[in-house]
């Protein structure tokens, strides 16, 4: 559900999880022996996606969450007595606020209000205003198209949000006294005598309509007693979720007719400490709210603000766990790095999310996308190599028999998935060029590490030498990403360079530094001024230290110390 109950809850470009207390999907389900790995093999938990239960890029968590979940998670800041403030840069308030605008014109405006007030100025403007007021229809409501029809629950939504973004403009005052009484007279007419009692999210969005107005909330309105929750234990999930819903809109009611909402708080308390730490913004944001107006002790919401604390960004947006997405790369990732380290890869729920691809009709049918499902599932499931796999490290259109300066990466990269799917691989054709830029320099070193990765190091280049790539992996500035730099000194290693001082020094500054971001200690950073962790970064970093016999320490240390 969106701010206003059920009657936005078209808005959602992807269903909600509704999910009290439990999460929306099962996280990779773990056997016994692989809950008791190290905190360092456990921290791959943080990445798998509640959306699909593969393993994201870690590089989404440097990014903000969407406008949506920004406006509930500063909401709730807001709601604890904080005064969240963001420096973001103006292209990304832009992109939120056309991410918003294109959801919905009136709900898209409302979610854009937190971050104008945490200081984004341009998130909303005075050309809001007019916009707002051009949805404005001759009986007294607001049109949102994107709540899809134009009935009475519709027309509340819109009227709601309509006038929360002329409060929060300092424009609802302004609203002609004829155009206001319409408004107020229609708001009226939904709460006579005869009607019936209007369902809980619309009478949330009447009374607080006529509260932003300054009008009393008709009595016919407030009585109403606040939703049971004798029961609430024995509900599913999606239950519970509704019954959230119905008592946020229950608290709003009673708010805004100057009550105090009759909450139980000895069942949303115990609610809120179990789901703290996993409910969805805007469910925590109702939680905290209805707990709130019921006098909840500041004890109880400790744990919501550690939760919002870690999850802020450095420009003070927050970021978004639940809304990323994984796939069959970041997870190959995943198990190629608990392979270097000697953590296990079995992997229920991995093996589950890939079954799920690969019956749906959105499975990508590329030669690459095919032999990356395959290489996952080989390493996660074991087994024999696949007809497939076999068939598709070698087609030409998939993995190139020639190798060029250009397209040295996604050789070496597809020679790898193919040497985890157990496929083999012919020795390709290899183009010669000269190793005189840090371009040139990576697409070499790229050819000799893909090539011993594939069990072909006898088959590298005699014009890749280590006395050529030496002057190169001495200097780590010359390199763009940590990356590039680790396969670098990969080339120079496999082709007999010595670890000496000058190497060492020179790894333990274009490497070492650049150890671990936020939930993730074990992992590197891209580097070239990019913080975030990086599992192919990681992988490179981690190779390269089992190449050198752990000589730098870089890779997780063994079980037990063994």
């Amino acid at each position: 559900m969106t701010r206003g109950g059920k009657l936005a809850s078209r808005l959602a470009g992807a269903a909600m999880c509704a999910a009290l207390v439990t999460s929306c999907t099962s996280t990779s389900d773990s056997d016994e022996s692989a809950r008791r790995e190290s905190a360092a093999a456990r921290q791959f938990d943080v990445l798998v996606s509640k959306q699909n239960g593969y393993y994201y890029h870690p590089f989404l968590r440097e990014q903000p969450a969407g406008p949506q979940a920004q406006s509930y998670a500063l909401r709730t800041l807001s709601e604890l007595g904080r005064d969240p403030k963001t420096s973001a840069a103006s292209a990304q308030v832009a992109s939120m606020r056309g991410e918003a605008l294109e959801t919905s014109p009136l709900w898209g405006r409302d979610w854009l209000i937190p971050l104008r007030r945490a200081g984004a100025g341009t998130a909303l403007g005075a050309g809001d205003t007019a916009a707002v007021n051009r949805l404005r229809a001759k009986g007294g409501w607001y049109v949102d198209s994107a709540l899809g029809d134009d009935s009475d629950a519709a027309r509340l939504g819109g009227t709601w949000a309509a006038l929360e973004v002329l409060d929060a403009l300092g424009a609802l005052d302004d609203l002609p006294a004829a155009d206001r009484a319409v408004t107020v007279s229609w708001l009226r007419s939904l709460t006579t005598p005869t009607t019936k009692p209007l369902p809980l999210d619309e009478g949330s969005a009447l009374a607080r309509s006529l509260q932003l107005l300054h009008e009393p909330v008709p009595d016919a309105v407030t009585r109403i007693a606040a939703p049971r929750t004798d029961d609430f234990a024995d509900l599913t999930p999606d239950a519970r979720a509704t019954r959230l819903d119905d008592t946020y809109s229950y608290t709003l009611i009673q708010e805004a007719a100057g009550k105090r909402p009759g909450v139980n708080r000895q069942v949303w308390e115990p609610v809120l400490r179990d789901g703290a730490a996993t409910l969805p913004y805007e469910q925590l944001y109702e939680l905290v709210h209805v707990l709130e107006a019921a006098g909840s002790p500041k004890t109880v919401f400790a744990p919501v603000l550690k939760r919002l604390d870690g999850e802020r960004l450095d420009d003070g947006t927050v970021r978004d766990p639940d809304a990323y997405i994984g796939n069959p790369d970041a997870s190959l990732f995943v198990q190629r790095l608990r392979a270097l380290a000697g953590w296990s890869r079995k992997d229920p729920g991995l093996l589950a999310a890939l079954g799920r691809e690969e019956k749906s009709d959105d499975a990508g049918q590329e030669g690459a996308e095919r032999l990356t499902r395959a290489a996952l599932r080989k390493v996660t499931a074991g087994g024999g190599t696949g007809e497939q796999a076999e068939q598709l490290c070698a087609d030409p259109q998939v993995l190139p028999a020639t190798v060029t300066e250009q397209n040295a990466t996604q050789w070496q990269r597809t020679t790898l998935n193919c040497t985890d799917a157990g496929a083999p691989t012919a020795v390709p054709k290899i183009d010669t060029w000269s190793p005189d830029t840090p371009d040139r320099v990576v697409a070499a070193a790229t050819v000799a590490v893909g090539l011993a990765d594939g069990g072909r190091r006898d088959s590298i280049p005699s014009w890749i030498t280590a006395d050529t790539l030496r002057h190169w992996a001495q200097n780590p500035g010359r390199f763009t990403s940590v990356y590039t730099y680790a396969l670098v000194v990969r080339a120079y290693s496999l082709l007999g360079g010595a670890l000496d001082a000058p190497i060492r020094e020179a790894l333990g500054r274009g490497i070492t530094p650049y150890q671990g971001c936020p939930g993730l200690p074990g992992l590197y950073q891209v580097g070239g001024g990019d913080p975030a962790c990086d599992l192919k970064t990681t992988w490179a970093v981690w190779t390269l230290d089992r190449q050198l016999h752990g000589a730098m320490g870089w890779l997780p240390a063994p079980k037990n110390g063994k």
